[in-house]
């Protein structure tokens, strides 16, 4: 039922917006979310809440159920003492916080002092600890396969990671890197995930890296919108 309604919604959002001449971006910064925010809607990789609903019906002129029709086939009451709910709302209240997308990270820096923040994005889904997660910036293709260059990669702070998970990862002071890594007792590998053939493993040791730090595990990405 979910994804019928995704399906719905967006629909009938981009119906409402030519009728409107209005771009995703303008209804983006009239209803004051993310531009990332509103494209995971549009990609339907996340449902607007009712209280995003509410403000986009009212952007447009219309009922909260103009824009999600599928509201017109449920009902609540009481029917023979039993009472009937609507499909719950489980979509996370975007207004509740934001993660903080970085773009770029070295060594030395605190997360929470990092000034080079360049947007913000709601939670794609309900997330333990939000505060403890942060985006970068994707640099490069090493990593397309899940993460193009130019996307936020959502990562959640950590020191250590299972091996072949994804993480970012500082090495010798540079700026953060995002790779599957692979930790063996005198040998770390970055892994690559990239359609790119180019792109092969770093392997480092003590013979040739000084110091390797994990910042924090992948979580999933997000494709800003401009």
């Amino acid at each position: 039922m979910i994804e019928e309604q995704k399906k719905v919604i967006v629909r009938n959002i981009k119906k409402l917006l030519k009728e409107n001449k209005m771009t995703q971006s303008d209804l983006a910064e009239k209803i004051e979310i993310a531009k990332s925010t509103m494209s995971d809607y549009m990609n339907y990789r996340a449902k607007p809440s009712s209280g995003v609903l509410e403000k986009m019906a009212r952007v447009f002129g219309v009922t909260k159920s103009d824009i999600d029709t599928t509201y017109k086939n449920m009902q609540v009451g009481i029917i023979a003492n039993e009472l009937v709910l609507n499909e719950r709302d489980t979509s996370y209240e975007a207004s509740e916080i934001k993660i903080p997308i970085i773009g770029k990270i070295s060594a030395g820096q605190p997360i929470e002092a990092i000034e080079d923040i360049v947007d913000e994005v709601y939670p794609s889904y309900d997330i333990a600890n939000p505060s403890e997660v942060f985006g970068l910036v994707v640099h490069g293709e090493s990593m397309n396969k899940i993460a193009p260059s130019g996307n936020y990669a959502i990562i959640r702070k950590q020191q250590e990671v299972e091996n072949g998970e994804i993480a970012a990862v500082i090495v010798n002071g540079h700026f953060a890197t995002l790779k599957k890594v692979y930790k063996f007792t005198d040998l770390i590998i970055l892994e690559p995930y990239s359609y790119d053939e180019r792109y092969t493993d770093q392997k480092y040791s003590q013979e040739n890296c000084d110091d390797i730090k994990i910042i924090g595990k992948f979580l999933y990405t997000v494709s800003p919108m401009f």
